[in-house]
């Protein structure tokens, strides 16, 4: 069973929402403690609203997210991750919610994806979580999204790709909001 990563670091809402639509993913699950971001468009009520015009279901999994006493006490991401890792093994109800979630997502015929912030996936939870996912069902099989402007699927109220769409193929046009 595949399930999709995505951090949304330096995309543009319309570029991150595209993405999810090319790939096939019909449930998000944000895997944020909290739901919030200084990028007004992936605040949880936004973010939630772009993926519904988009038809795509959202689910904010706050007990799947890394806890900020662990982010702001580690000395090191390495020591960040070890927490984690301690977290999800202490909380195992928010690894059998995402589990639930990732086959709900299968049933109706699509696939899930996690999000978060951070880009690259082996400098995010997102990683760890997908280690600990795996412990319990060895058939999941993790793809991290790689961001595309084409559309394979038409969707209503996208409208064209802006400038912000295409900053991650052009750093300098990156809007640091």
């Amino acid at each position: 069973m595949k399930v999709f990563t995505l951090g949304y670091q330096n995309l543009s809402a319309e570029l991150y929402v595209r993405s999810l639509i090319n790939a096939g993913v019909n449930l998000v699950l944000d895997v944020r403690e909290h739901a919030w971001s200084q990028r007004p468009a992936f605040i949880k009520s936004n973010l939630e609203r772009s993926l519904r015009a988009a038809g795509i279901k959202y689910l904010h999994l706050r007990g799947a997210g890394n806890p900020s006493r662990n982010r702001k006490t580690a000395r090191s991401a390495a020591e960040c991750m070890r927490r984690y890792r301690k977290h999800l093994r202490d909380n195992r109800d928010c690894l059998n919610q995402v589990i639930e979630a990732v086959q709900s997502a299968e049933r109706l015929g699509g696939v899930a994806c996690l999000t978060c912030y951070e880009r690259k996936p082996e400098d995010c939870h997102r990683s760890v979580l997908m280690e600990e996912l795996i412990k319990l069902m060895p058939d999941l099989k993790p793809v991290h999204l790689e961001p595309s402007l084409e559309l394979k699927k038409k969707v209503k109220n996208l409208g064209k790709p802006s400038l912000n769409a295409s900053a991650f193929l052009a750093p300098q046009f990156l809007p640091f909001t």
